[in-house]
């Protein structure tokens, strides 16, 4: 109704004016002129009515969207990851288990691998602000020991790559672990003075970081 009241409002001086002309004498304009004029002012005034009630509306801007984050390494990737060790060169674990061709044929290829094991540790290695992993692998080559080594992976845009490898010892057990500040602390068993090969007893804290890609333990 206020919308109607407003463009009638607009409109009636030109009626008016139209009005007048016609009182003065003769129009100068054929009717067909007058209406297409009134018409033409109707029309302007609708449009400034409407242009005055609805104020203009400010144009919404894309923020721009926030990078994605690199994905975390998952245990499917590290199980089929690629490990570099100073003893046993480069190799591919399959399903977290590489098989090395045993010397002679009569020995079973279970004694001669290398097997990823527990615990997996996740964190930020390299001061990157990104997570990346410390993997545990037990390699066979013959006999009844298995040599324990860490392995460090950092997280490149969701790839894992093994930087360093650091043996830990031959039958030590690895019982848990953190990353803080590029820190890996390691909660372990090691061997003791009177301990067998096959059963180390003496709890110990290790701490390790990266420096210039090798891994070396802290005092």
């Amino acid at each position: 109704m206020t919308k109607t009241i407003k463009t009638t409002s607009l409109i009636l001086p030109f009626l008016l004016i139209l009005a007048g002309c016609g009182l003065k004498g003769p129009a100068t304009q054929s009717v067909a002129e007058q209406v297409d004029a009134t018409l033409t002012a109707i029309a302007v005034s609708t449009v400034l009515a409407t242009a005055i009630e609805q104020p203009l509306q400010p144009t919404a801007t894309e923020s721009p969207s926030p990078e994605a984050e690199p994905s975390r390494l998952g245990l499917e990737l590290l199980m089929n990851g690629v490990y570099t060790s100073v003893d046993w060169g480069e190799y591919r674990l399959t399903d977290g288990i590489y098989y090395r061709t045993p010397p002679t044929s009569q020995e079973s290829r279970e004694s001669y691998t290398s097997r990823m094991m527990d615990p997996l540790i996740y964190g930020d290695i390299n001061a990157d602000g990104v997570e990346d992993a410390v993997v545990f692998l037990v390699t066979k080559n013959g006999g009844t020991g298995g040599l324990v080594e860490m392995a460090t992976v950092i997280n490149l845009d969701g790839n894992p790559m093994n930087v360093a490898t650091l043996s830990l010892g031959d039958r030590v057990a690895v019982e848990g672990g953190a990353i803080l500040n590029g820190v890996i602390s390691l909660q372990m068993r090691v061997h003791g003075p009177n301990d067998g090969l096959c059963c180390p007893s003496q709890s110990a804290e290790l701490n390790y970081q990266i420096v210039n890609n090798v891994l070396v333990q802290l005092p």
